[in-house]
């Protein structure tokens, strides 16, 4: 990285914010979260059931199980790194409770994409976005006090 533009970041008081790098972490793994579910819910499954076993599953429920194991991967890698890189904890036991937070979230958004899609008639990729922007503040805390005990 250039010297100047380290010089920016360093001097930039909204780039040294944790929440606000905390955010654009989990933007961006919003972002890969979206870009795949889209993918996934409209092209590789072209919005049809999908059986696993004896269970029949919709497409919008498959579609955020592969979507959101892709956007924790990207927002654990951005929050190691960026976010909390003052962080002691060994890197396996962080990925491990983030895992633990992740599994929870993935139960709320699954409840909350359900609520939104099968009661309020919201379009899948519109509500899998409202149920993450849902869930993103409590998700900052819990990281900053348990996974990375920063």
């Amino acid at each position: 990285m250039r010297s100047s533009t380290k010089v920016f970041i360093n001097n930039n008081k909204v780039l040294q914010n944790k929440i606000f790098k905390f955010f654009l972490s989990a933007g961006i793994g919003l972002l890969v979260d979206v870009m795949v579910y889209s993918i996934t819910f409209t092209y590789l499954i072209a919005n049809k059931g999908v059986k696993i076993w004896n269970y029949q599953t919709s497409a919008h429920e498959f579609s955020l199980f592969i979507s959101y194991s892709c956007g924790v991967v990207a927002n654990f890698s951005l929050s190691k790194y960026a976010v909390f890189a003052e962080s002691t904890v060994a890197s396996r036991k962080q990925f491990f409770r983030f895992a633990i937070i992740a599994g929870i979230g993935f139960f709320a958004n699954y409840t909350l994409l359900r609520f939104f899609v099968e009661f309020c008639d919201v379009v899948p990729i519109f509500a899998r976005i409202l149920s993450a922007l849902s869930l993103g503040f409590a998700s900052y805390y819990i990281h900053k006090m348990f996974t990375f005990k920063v």
